[in-house]
């Protein structure tokens, strides 16, 4: 076992107490109360939001890669991976247990079920208390960027700044309870390609 192996397997074991730890607990439940908010036709409009988000931040992440592959496609599990690793090494380790044989589909249900609690736990986080354009565009930059610390490339994670303003407009429509429901919806979609990875179909 490679020590980006252990890592991510070592990681993947702390989540999968947390998620199965919390599948009963108050904080998921309140989280799941949020997706009220977007019952009915609202739902699928957060669905085809999310999709047209996840394009873009996809298409800007890449474009910045190929455009600055040394910068822009750095990720520090890189320095830990061996040169066989290197090219696959920028991932997100919150999703490191979908790469673990034979517990991939486990571990996925765990997370999509602790999806809106984590969402609620990020719109605390880096968007409520910030109503005001500077504010808000810069914790938008650092929703971003804070995924870099689980392992994705610059790149990506300056692309995310789209989606964190995404759901900033939607805080402040509906506060953080809005925001969480559309930010769920978002993880979800992500959660779905996923599965379909897993899968062979795509």
């Amino acid at each position: 076992m490679t020590v980006l192996e252990g890592l991510g397997a070592g990681v993947a074991a702390l989540l999968t107490v947390n998620f199965a730890l919390n599948l009963r607990s108050s904080e998921l439940k309140t989280a799941y109360r949020a997706l009220r908010t977007i019952r009915g036709w609202r739902a699928l409009g957060a669905v085809l939001q999310a999709a047209a988000v996840l394009f873009m931040v996809v298409a800007l992440g890449l474009s910045l890669i190929a455009m600055w592959p040394h910068v822009m496609g750095f990720s520090w599990l890189r320095l830990l991976a061996t040169p066989a690793e290197a090219p696959a090494a920028g991932t997100n380790l919150m999703t490191s247990g979908l790469r673990v044989p034979g517990f991939a589909w486990v571990f996925w249900l765990l997370l999509v079920a602790n999806v809106p609690r984590l969402a609620k736990n990020e719109e605390r986080a880096f968007r409520q208390g910030h109503r005001k354009l500077g504010p808000v565009v810069w914790q938008s930059v650092k929703f971003g960027l804070a995924h870099c610390l689980v392992g994705v490339p610059v790149g990506i994670g300056l692309a995310m700044t789209i989606s964190g303003l995404w759901m900033a407009w939607h805080y402040l429509r509906g506060g953080v309870r809005r925001a969480t429901a559309y930010h769920a919806v978002h993880n979800w979609f992500v959660l779905a390609i996923g599965a379909l990875w897993m899968a062979g179909w795509i």
